[in-house]
């Protein structure tokens, strides 16, 4: 799955990164240039300097060139290299890295500071050079005075010019450096600054129950979201008028179907009364079982459209002990009519805060299926216990069972198995799912737990709170 923010971070950082690299490398070779440019500059105005101090000073001493040059021959300091590059009281480390010197045209040193291996003999051919040392490479510059017919030239080690670039380009590489940082520290927070809106629209579409079609708050979605709001909205608005144009459908289906059942339930009881036929009889008893499962269909209807409309699904405090009584009363009729043995395990202090009403139809119905598919004479049994934070409920019953491979398929809404011989609409049991559901439980079907051969466990796990 794409995350859109990941992706930004991940690009944003990225090209921050690059774009500074790039940055930082463009300014280390224009820092190489212009310092390459003022070096050059300072070699080749040192050296015009040199000339007019050295003529300067002959003329003003009237000296012969090699009186001047026993006077003016200057034996260079030579200092250790240091760290830092910074004046010590010997000098600077950067004066063994410099070096100038006089000829005059047949060559003959006048003036100069020596240098090991460079600048040992004249070089005669002006301009700039690359001139290989003992240990270092050296940048030269020579001119040739006409005037007075002597050459000069002066030198400077390649490594003074390396050192001077790499100390500005790092300097200069900090600031974007920490920028980065900040940037990448920063990213995260704008990005998830920026999507706010955005999950919060998600959260309120995540947190929504199925039957919950109130509009989604766009009042702070940002413009590239709205029209999408809009249309959920829209979309909300049509399927919450479908909705409930299919409830009141079944609604009014079902409580339509209701009197004319009735109806027909009192006539065929009538008949038998007043009948003394067998054929009759048997026609009547027909006619009343097909009128009490047209009856069970029509009030298992009416209890969907009312789980549809969320209707008595209030959460309160539920004492399970007082609603497992009311669950004995209003089941024994059936429970004596079939002669079944029906027992209760629920611990007295049992409580959960749940929606008392959707609980009570959920057990209700499990019961009514274990007691009409249990033979005569059977047993069922209802036990609730605590495990954990979670209610388990077990209604086991000591019946034909479902095949293993077909406890799917039962959820599913009028689906009933083959061979069955009670009358059913196989509506129960997505009834059940449906109400575990919004519960916020499960449901699960298992064998027996009761010492028979066959027969069906149904467990439900509801969280207490």
């Amino acid at each position: 799955m794409i995350s859109i923010r990941r992706y930004l971070r991940r690009v944003l950082l990225i090209s921050v990164t690059l774009i500074t690299s790039v940055a930082a490398l463009w300014s280390y070779h224009d820092t190489r240039d212009q310092i390459n440019e003022l070096f050059d500059a300072e070699l080749a105005q040192t050296t015009r300097t040199m000339v007019a101090l050295y003529f300067e000073y002959r003329g003003e001493q009237g000296r012969a060139p090699e009186q001047m040059i026993q006077d003016l021959q200057i034996e260079p300091v030579m200092v250790p290299d240091s760290p830092t590059d910074a004046p010590t009281p010997l000098g600077h480390p950067y004066e063994k890295k410099l070096g100038f010197q006089i000829w005059d045209d047949e060559g003959h040193a006048l003036l100069g500071m020596k240098t090991p291996g460079v600048l040992d003999t004249l070089i005669p051919v002006p301009g700039y050079a690359q001139t290989a040392g003992e240990e270092h490479d050296w940048r030269t510059f020579t001119l040739y005075d006409e005037v007075h017919g002597v050459w000069a030239s002066a030198a400077q080690r390649d490594d003074v010019r390396d050192e001077l670039t790499w100390q500005i380009a790092l300097r200069n590489l900090m600031p974007p450096v920490i920028g980065v940082l900040l940037i990448a520290l920063l990213i995260p927070f704008v990005i998830a600054r920026g999507f706010s809106p955005l999950l919060r629209v998600s959260r309120q579409i995540t947190a929504r129950r199925p039957s919950y079609l109130e509009p989604i708050d766009g009042s702070q979605a940002p413009d590239e979201i709205r029209g999408m709001v809009e249309a959920l909205n829209g979309l909300f608005v049509r399927l919450a008028e479908t909705l409930e144009k299919e409830r009141r459908f079944t609604a009014n289906a079902a409580h339509e179907l209701r009197t004319p059942l009735a109806a027909i339930k009192v006539h065929a009881q009538n008949l038998m009364c007043d009948s003394a036929e067998e054929r009759s009889l048997r026609g009547a008893r027909s006619i009343i079982n097909g009128v009490d499962r047209m009856t069970r269909v029509v009030e298992q209807l009416l209890t969907l459209s009312r789980l549809e409309s969320g209707e008595g699904m209030n959460r309160q405090v539920v004492d399970l002990t007082r609603l497992g009584r009311e669950l004995q009363r209003d089941m024994q009729p059936l429970v004596e009519r079939r002669g079944i043995r029906f027992t209760q395990e629920i611990p007295g202090t049992l409580q959960i805060r749940s929606y008392e009403n959707g609980l009570y139809v959920l057990l209700r119905n499990l019961l009514d299926n274990a007691l009409r598919y249990t033979p005569e004479g059977g047993e069922v049994r209802l036990r609730m216990w605590q495990t954990g934070d979670c209610l388990h409920i077990e209604i086991a019953d000591s019946g034909p069972g479902i095949p293993i491979a077909e406890r799917e398929r039962v959820f599913e809404r009028f689906v009933r198995l083959a061979g069955q011989r009670t009358s059913g609409s196989g509506l129960g049991l997505s009834i059940v799912q449906e109400l575990a559901e919004r519960l916020g439980g499960d449901i699960r079907l298992d064998d027996s737990s009761l010492p028979v051969d066959s027969g069906l466990s149904v467990h439900v796990y509801l969280p207490l709170s």
